[in-house]
């Protein structure tokens, strides 16, 4: 069988598109292999209240004898490190009450200080999108 020419450059140019696609492709992994993962380096954003004390919002919980219903909660920290935390619950006959606080932080790989304005220090962590803290003896987990 005679081969000609147009079947060789068809199978020459198959091969080099094929080729050029493969280093395109590696260019694309490695380039995103390369960018930093921003939400690791800075915890910034809103966070939305998953748990207290391991039961799912909403819920009932009972904090130093007074029973609680936790019906939502937000956390946000801004990329210059301020706070503000909301929560809205029902205690005894006042309900849907917003309790908002306001903090300072510092991260340092993933740990949190946090101040609280004309309140102690509460440490918390941030794992990818999971923020975790523990104040005034409940656990809280938030979901970014």
């Amino acid at each position: 069988m005679k081969t000609t020419r147009s079947a060789i450059d068809y199978t020459a140019r198959l091969i080099a598109l094929g080729i050029l696609a493969f280093l395109l492709l590696l260019t694309l992994v490695r380039a995103r292999a390369q960018t930093p993962d921003q939400s690791a380096a800075s915890p910034a954003g809103v966070y939305k209240l998953i748990t207290v004390d391991g039961k799912s919002v909403p819920c009932t919980i009972n904090h130093d004898g007074t029973k609680m219903d936790v019906q939502s909660g937000t956390f946000t920290i801004t990329t210059n490190g301020q706070i503000t935390s909301v929560i809205t619950l029902s205690v005894g006959d006042k309900k849907n009450v917003r309790v908002e606080r306001t903090a300072t932080c510092t991260a340092k790989s993933g740990a949190l200080t946090m101040k609280w304005q004309n309140a102690g220090t509460t440490q918390g962590h941030v794992a990818g999108h999971t923020l975790t803290m523990t104040n005034e003896g409940l656990a809280y987990v938030y979901q970014k």
